[in-house]
């Protein structure tokens, strides 16, 4: 059985995204990024039901892991003033944070189903 520990990096890993810089050129750039990256983990994640399948979904995953590296590097170098910052902030908060709950939703339903399956996403996923 999955424990606890790895379900709560699971989600941890998750909703990390969620306090990730979403910085960029404007204010749309990242955060448009990274809902982008939730949704298709959540598609990515939707088709997982068993060992099988998140094996299947193993180098989507893998993929999605690195394209979530990839934001957090661009996120670090964002050029956003305060002020351009504080809009994102404003105008994607909610947005990103229904995104990523969906996500997590996926992830506990992944646990929930099958342990063994859960175990292969978060070693795909980088989350363990």
């Amino acid at each position: 059985m999955l424990s606890r520990s790895i379900l709560a990096a699971l989600i941890t890993g998750a909703l990390s995204l969620l306090v990730a810089g979403c910085g960029g050129d404007d204010i749309d750039t990242m955060p448009k990024a990274f809902i982008q990256l939730f949704d298709d983990s959540t598609a990515t994640l939707k088709t997982i039901t068993d060992v099988p399948t998140a094996r299947a979904a193993e180098p989507k995953l893998k993929e999605l892991a690195a394209r979530k590296a990839k934001l957090d590097d661009q996120a670090k170098t964002t050029t956003l003033s305060k002020d351009g910052m504080a809009k994102s902030d404003a105008k994607y908060v909610e947005p990103i944070k229904q995104a990523g709950e969906k996500m997590g939703a996926e992830i506990g339903r992944i646990a929930t189903a099958s342990p063994e399956a859960a175990e292969i996403v978060a070693a795909a996923m980088g989350m363990r």
